[in-house]
C-alpha cells in the first residue's frame, strides 16, 4: 500500500558545513573545524611524538631515571602531550569564521573600496576594506584568508605547520603549543646533552641524533616564541606587523600598556563560533545576526563620517574667519605707507 504524502516525514535538512563554500574540512557533524590539508597537522605531531619516543626509551627511562629522579621521567611523558593536545585544539577549532551574507547590486560597486572604523578598545581609528566574497566591510582585524577562503575574525596568519588559519577562537592554543614546543625541545636538548657526557659519543648515536633533531627545532621554534611573545606585548597581529609594520605609538590595538596587551590576548572573552557549522540550515540565524551587526556598524560609520565632516567644515569656517585681516595703519616704516 502507498503512504500517502501527509505521512511522509520529510527530510532534515544538511548542515551547515555541508553547503559551506569555504575550503575547511569538517568533522564530527561540524563540531571539529580544520583547515585544508588537516595530513599537516598529523605530520606535525609525527615529528613531535617520535623524536619524544626515542628520548623517552633510549635515553630517560635507562640513564637519566635512575641517575636523576623520575621527575626526567614525567617531563619525558607530560611535554609531549602537552604539545600534542594543544596542536590538536589549534587544528580543530574554528579559527573564527565570520558568516558571508547575501550578494547584492551594490557588491560590485563596492570592489576595492576603505572606509575609516573606531576601535572599541583604545578609540582610535584604523582603515578597514570592502570583503567582495562575503558582501560587507571586515571588522577591525579580519582578514580574508586566501587559503581556507573565508574572512578570518583578527586574523594572525595561515600556519602550514597545524595546516589550518590562525585567528582570535584558536590564536591562545596556537600559543600554548608554541611554547610548548620551545620547553619540550629545550627538555630534549639538555636530556640528550646529559645522556651524552655520560655515556660518550660512541655509545650515544641515538642521543646525539635526537639531540640534533631538537636543536634545529629548537632554533625555529625558539625564534617564533620569542616574536609571538613581542606581538602579544605590543597588541599585533602576524598580519599586522608585517602589512603596516606599526610602532608603539602608531598601532592603533595597542592599549599603552604592556599588561593590558597581554590580557587582552590571554583572559579577554572570545565568544561562541560566528557560525554554527553543525547546525541544520534550516535553523542556521548565523548569518541574520552578524547581518545586523554589521548594518549597525554601517549606521555607526556613517555618524561617524558625518561628525567628522561636520567638524571639517566648522574648522573651516573658523579658519576663514581668522584670516581675516583687520585694517592696517599706515605708518613711516611701514611697506604699505610705501605703496
Amino acid at each position: 500500500m502507498s503512504r500517502s504524502p501527509d505521512s511522509e516525514i520529510a527530510a532534515p535538512s544538511p548542515r551547515v558545513h555541508e553547503r559551506w563554500p569555504g575550503n575547511e574540512t569538517f568533522a564530527c557533524d561540524g563540531r571539529c573545524v580544520a583547515g585544508p590539508r588537516p595530513r599537516a597537522a598529523l605530520c606535525t605531531a609525527a615529528l613531535i611524538a617520535a623524536p619524544s619516543l626515542v628520548n623517552l626509551l633510549v635515553v630517560i627511562e635507562p640513564l637519566l631515571r635512575r641517575k636523576l629522579g623520575a621527575w626526567t621521567l614525567a617531563c619525558g611523558v607530560a611535554l609531549p602531550a602537552w604539545c600534542l593536545g594543544w596542536l590538536a585544539k589549534t587544528a580543530l577549532t574554528d579559527p573564527g569564521i565570520l558568516p558571508r551574507l547575501a550578494r547584492d547590486g551594490r557588491t560590485s560597486s563596492m570592489r576595492g573600496k576603505t572606509r575609516e572604523t573606531t576601535v572599541a578598545t583604545t578609540g582610535r581609528t584604523t582603515t578597514t576594506r570592502w570583503n567582495d566574497t562575503c558582501g560587507y566591510f571586515q571588522p577591525p582585524r579580519a582578514h580574508h584568508c586566501s587559503v581556507c577562503n573565508d574572512c578570518v575574525e583578527k586574523f594572525d596568519h595561515h600556519c602550514p605547520w597545524t595546516g589550518t588559519t590562525i585567528g582570535k577562537r584558536n590564536y591562545r592554543a596556537f600559543l600554548m603549543f608554541t611554547y610548548g614546543t620551545t620547553a619540550l625541545c629545550a627538555f630534549t636538548m639538555t636530556t640528550c646533552g646529559y645522556s651524552v657526557s655520560y655515556r660518550g659519543m660512541k655509545k650515544s648515536g641515538a642521543a646525539i641524533a635526537v639531540f640534533f633533531v631538537a636543536f634545529v627545532a629548537f632554533v625555529f621554534v625558539g625564534a617564533l616564541s620569542c616574536f609571538h611573545a613581542y606581538l602579544v606585548s605590543t597588541n599585533q597581529t602576524t598580519y599586522e606587523n608585517f602589512r603596516d609594520a606599526h610602532g608603539w605609538r602608531a598601532n592603533p590595538y595597542n592599549t599603552g600598556s604592556v599588561l593590558k596587551n597581554c590580557y587582552e590576548v590571554w583572559f579577554a572573552k572570545i565568544g561562541p563560533p560566528r557560525v554554527r557549522f553543525d547546525a541544520r540550515v534550516s535553523e542556521d540565524e548565523s548569518a541574520k545576526t552578524f547581518a545586523r551587526e554589521i548594518a549597525e556598524s554601517d549606521e555607526a560609520a556613517a555618524r561617524a563620517a558625518a561628525a567628522a565632516r561636520d567638524s571639517a567644515v566648522e574648522a573651516g569656517v573658523a579658519g576663514r574667519e581668522s584670516d581675516v585681516e583687520l585694517p592696517v595703519i599706515a605708518s613711516p616704516t611701514s611697506p604699505r605707507s610705501s605703496s
